[in-house]
């Protein structure tokens, strides 16, 4: 059953992961990291992991065309969605954007295109689209009056459309997305900017747990000077993580486990503080860990609360690896040790504060076995909602799903298609909902900087290939963790030979 039919007005899908990067105060000293550009286009391309998110009658809005052979693979699973994109990196008639052109927001991109009248004519099509092939978006997501000034005729599925799609799903908020609003709206209510900048930092989520009498790990640092003082305390029980107010994954928080290196990273921070920028710090002791885990909420616009998933995290160090849903004997622990009750607190409070959406808590339970109800809050979509919603597809046949990723290195000539066909050949591609097996779910994670490299060098802006990176997320389907660990060490071998590297 289509939205339209099921009364549901349907929705564009659409953001950019990273958020906090575009939520940071650019005058805040910033910790030491090795800059990574593969990185940084791998994480610009992860919009494509939004699909689980759309009706047959949605549109996914994607920085890059999703590749059409995985396209077709996940409408064959019964993932259907329209999707629009931005740029065709493969369409060498197109030149290669600009790199600061690239990374900018998705709604900003989407902003300017439908400012300048841009023809929505970017629609890649699948078995059961619903549109035909070259023609234009609908009026109400398409750059206003496109479709009225190139002339084309809507069918009565997209004049339905039109009046109806008035619901914006975003990844997350930025500064952009008003942008969009104003170009393409109007679209349903959202959280303002200011308060979903304020409850995603983590200072935030460091009082919030003071306002509702839970156990507060985290001081404040507010200067170098304040941050040597407070790691000295901490130092003398064990090291310790430094975490800045808008630090992602792997990203933004460092181990200190010395003075010597506390002495480097102060340091570091004092010359920046020389040159104008403020340090805004989050120490907390490094504790003991034994399970990471998050819960993920809907908060309504008049406060409504719902529930829906929560998900044990793979973790490798203070990297995300992974996410799987929680069996029931963890969530009555965890119901014992009233961190259900915590969460209505917490959540009560983000609404009061003004924010509704969707949120994520991150949490941990420590070798003790004490919860640590709130380690830090994603007030956005995030991974382990990603599962949670790719799930809903696998329930029905009591099946539940780990989703995680692969960080490869590229063979001169890979391609989406030729890891598809070996998976399809070896056995491991899921081909049909209710069995086991392997789901990829991104094609320009993979193949982003591989399609970058080669067109650079064809145009002679680029002479070394090297060993392009990329990451495959992929749902591993399978009958339990043993199983769903074999199928991933099986997918290692389809890609070794493939002659891909796995780096993790």
């Amino acid at each position: 059953m289509s939205s339209n039919e099921a009364g549901v007005i349907p929705k564009i899908v659409m953001g950019t992961f990273d958020p906090e990067t575009r939520w940071r105060d650019p005058d805040l000293a910033r910790l030491p990291a090795m800059p990574d550009k593969d990185r940084e286009s791998i994480v610009l391309c992860m919009d494509e992991l939004l699909f689980p998110f759309c009706g047959p009658d949605d549109i996914l809005y994607s920085r890059c065309k999703i590749d059409p052979a995985l396209y077709e693979y996940l409408n064959g699973l019964g993932f259907s969605f329209r999707t629009r994109y931005h740029y065709d990196l493969n369409d060498e008639r197109e030149p290669l954007p600009e790199p600061d052109v690239f990374k900018r927001c998705m709604f900003r991109l989407a902003a300017d295109q439908a400012q300048c009248h841009i023809p929505a004519n970017r629609m890649l099509q699948a078995a059961g689209s619903g549109y035909p092939e070259g023609a234009v978006l609908p009026e109400s997501i398409s750059p206003m009056n496109a479709a009225r000034d190139l002339r084309q005729t809507q069918s009565p599925d997209e004049a339905m459309f039109t009046c109806a799609a008035k619901n914006l799903s975003p990844y997350a908020v930025t500064a952009d997305t008003e942008a969009y609003l104003h170009a393409a709206g109007p679209f349903g209510p959202l959280p303002d900017l200011e308060t979903v900048v304020r409850v995603n930092s983590k200072m935030y989520s460091n009082r919030l747990l003071a306002r509702i009498g839970e156990k507060c790990y985290g001081t404040e640092a507010n200067s170098a000077a304040e941050m040597e003082v407070a790691g000295n305390a901490l130092l003398k029980r064990g090291p310790y993580l430094l975490k800045d107010p808008f630090g992602v994954s792997g990203k933004g928080n460092l181990l200190i486990d010395s003075e010597a290196m506390q002495r480097r990273i102060a340091e570091h921070l004092y010359k920046q503080e020389g040159i104008g920028l403020r340090s805004q710090f989050l120490l907390e002791p490094l504790l003991l860990k034994e399970i990471d885990f998050s819960s993920h909420w809907l908060i309504g616009e008049n406060g409504e609360m719902e529930f829906i998933s929560l998900q044990r995290m793979i973790n490798h160090q203070q990297n995300y690896g992974g996410s799987i849903k929680a069996d029931e004997a963890f969530i009555r622990q965890l119901e014992n040790a009233s961190y259900f009750s915590v969460m209505e607190k917490a959540l009560r409070l983000l609404s009061e504060d003004g924010y509704h959406g969707f949120v994520c808590f991150d949490s941990m339970m420590l070798e003790d076995g004490e919860v640590v109800s709130i380690v830090e809050i994603n007030a956005r979509k995030s991974m382990g909602l990603i599962n949670a919603y790719l799930d809903k597809c696998w329930e029905t046949y009591g099946l539940t799903s780990w989703l995680t990723f692969l960080s490869l290195g590229l063979p001169e000539g890979f391609a989406i298609g030729k890891l598809l066909h070996a998976l399809r050949v070896s056995g491991l591609l899921l081909t049909s909902p209710g069995g086991y097996g392997i789901v990829p779910l991104s094609s320009n994670t993979v193949m982003v900087n591989e399609i970058l490299t080669r067109r650079r060098i064809a145009e002679g802006t680029q002479n070394k290939r090297g060993m392009p990176k990329g990451r495959l997320y992929v749902s591993v389907v399978g009958r339990d963790d043993g199983h769903r660990s074999e199928l991933v060490e099986s997918l290692r071998q389809v890609l070794a030979d493939l002659s891909v590297k796995v780096y993790n």
